[in-house]
This record gives structure tokens, C-alpha cells and sequence, in this order.
């Protein structure tokens, strides 16, 4: 059906010998679900696909989201791309232009080079994400990958006891303040768009049986547990879930397209000249539900 080389036994898989550009058929877009379930992220070379085709194929994983670009940081701007349902990961501007040193955009995007989980912020996050690229600077901005699973594996049983029932508080402008957001800048109307939820701190996948840890830079606590432990649980957790056995390291080609599980994974953008142009699209499709049923 698919011919797929596999990165690991069960992490990261390049598949090729598929054309995204065309419609698929029903059992192409099965082998799709299945090959995200079993290796929770996917490089696919050589797909030139433009806005809507990746649009299409990223409704394959679910209902599409739309980006919160759409209201941080150029609500009132026109947007590069033509679809709200589309993250613009790029440093180019509302004309294609590379954007000036003073844009605030600048300084959301670095919050991409923390290690985070897309939409873990929303009340029903991300299933999968899907970013196509379209130019890459010659160096840098490689992107990584942190498989979740493997890291609950290899937690020692007394912690995996400790967290499994555990609670965590995710907020969007949390992970913005860690690298400079000062509150005072941040709209009262974002933040009432992008209040701060609840969500498990391990999950249980439906379609393998298998657990994770459910991390990202978006925490800012843990329920029931006071400032200074909720700080030294997290760190502890997210230094040992991003150790180098737990990564993989992807360096960008033009139209690369990369699809991920949200639900297992970790991702992190890397440095990268800003005067070479960088111009990368995502879109997101939501998981079934919250992971927990009462926000």
C-alpha cells in the first residue's frame, strides 16, 4: 500500500511512492491513520502541495482547527496565506517580505523553539499537525521530535505511579512569557479567546493501547500542587523526556511535508539565520475530544 522505511522499530518513518498532490482513496487515507498510530511521525518527500490540497489531506486526522495566528499578533493585518485553518511558520511578512526586527510575530514564533505540543492550550487539542515547506535557509531550523511514549516506557515504575492521575494547567501565553512576552503586552481580548485549560498529564492511545506522556511549554502548573514542586516535577519530566535516545532530528528539504502526532510527541523548532528566507506552512486537525470531560 504504502512503501515505508522506517526510522526506528516504532518512531519516525519516511514513507515515498504516494502522490498528496491527487485526491487518495479510502484505504490510502487508512494506511495514513495507521502509519501515524504506529510511528507517530511522518516525513514525506517530494509533496509541492499548495493551501488546499494540504488542507485536504490533513482532514484525513480530523476536523481542521483554526490557527491562532489568525488573532495573536496580526488580527490586525492581512494574512500571508489564504486559509485561517493554516499556521504561517515563517519569518516573511504579510507581502512575502521578511519581516522587520521590531514584529511582534518574530517573538511569537520563537515560542516554536521551545519543546511544546501543538493546541495542548485548547479545550480540545490537536490530534495531528502537518507542515508543508516551501523554503528552507541553507542551515538551521531543523525541527525535533520527542517521542512521548518511549519516555513513559522508561520512567521508573514509583513516577509513573506518582503523575498517572495527575492534572495539568496549559496556557498559550505561559509559554510566550518564558521568552519575553511581558503580560502587559498580551491583549486582554487574546486572552479571552485563549483562557487556560485542563488537561491529563499522561494519556492512554485508543487505537494501540499504548501511554504517554502528554508535556509541553504551555504548562504552567500542576492542579493540587504548589508552585515550587509543580516547577521541579516539570523540569524533572521534561529533561528526562527529551534526552537524545527519545529524538529525532528533521533537516528540512523544500516541499517536505511532516505529519505528527500531537497526542505522543514533542516538537521543537531550531535556530536559523533570519536573513535567509523561511517560508512553512501547518495545519492542524483536532483530536475526538478533551482529554478530560469537564473543562
Amino acid at each position: 500500500m504504502l512503501d515505508i522505511a522506517p526510522v526506528a522499530d516504532d518512531f519516525v518513518a519516511e514513507i515515498v511512492g504516494i502522490d498528496l498532490t491527487q485526491p487518495l482513496a479510502p484505504e490510502q487515507e487508512q494506511a495514513l491513520r495507521a502509519a501515524l498510530d504506529q510511528y507517530a511521525v511522518l516525513v514525506l518527500p517530494d509533496q509541492p502541495l499548495n493551501e488546499e490540497q494540504q488542507l485536504r489531506v490533513a482532514q484525513i486526522y480530523g476536523p481542521l482547527e483554526t490557527s491562532v495566528g489568525t488573532y495573536t499578533a496580526s488580527d490586525k493585518k492581512q494574512r500571508r496565506l489564504g486559509h485561517a485553518q493554516l499556521s504561517d511558520i515563517s519569518n516573511l511578512d504579510e507581502t512575502g517580505e521578511l519581516m522587520n526586527d521590531t514584529d511582534i510575530r518574530r517573538l511569537v514564533l520563537l515560542g516554536n523553539q521551545l519543546w511544546h505540543t501543538d493546541s495542548s492550550f485548547k479545550s480540545t487539542p490537536a490530534s495531528a499537525s502537518l507542515l508543508s515547506a516551501q523554503e528552507v535557509p541553507p542551515v538551521g531550523g531543523a525541527t525535533e521530535f520527542a517521542d512521548m511514549r518511549a519516555a513513559w516506557d522508561a520512567l521508573d515504575a514509583d513516577t509513573q505511579v506518582q503523575i498517572q492521575d495527575l492534572i495539568a494547567i496549559h496556557d498559550y501565553f505561559h509559554s510566550r512569557s518564558l521568552l519575553g512576552m511581558e503580560a502587559q503586552v498580551i491583549p486582554d481580548e487574546w486572552r479571552a479567546r485563549q483562557p487556560p485549560v485542563r488537561q491529563v498529564l499522561v494519556r492512554n492511545n485508543a487505537y494501540n493501547g499504548r501511554r504517554s506522556l502528554y508535556l509541553a511549554s504551555h504548562i504552567k502548573a500542576i492542579e493540587n500542587m504548589d508552585d515550587q514542586a509543580s516547577r521541579a516535577l516539570l523540569h524533572k519530566l521534561m529533561a528526562f523526556a527529551t534526552q537524545p535516545q527519545f529524538i529525532y532530528r528533521h533537516r528540512w528539504r523544500a516541499n517536505d511535508l511532516v505529519i505528527w502526532d500531537n497526542r505522543c510527541t514533542m516538537h521543537r523548532g531550531t535556530n536559523y539565520n533570519q536573513k535567509y528566507r523561511r517560508a512553512m506552512r501547518r495545519a492542524t486537525a483536532q483530536d475526538a475530544g478533551p482529554t478530560i470531560s469537564t473543562q
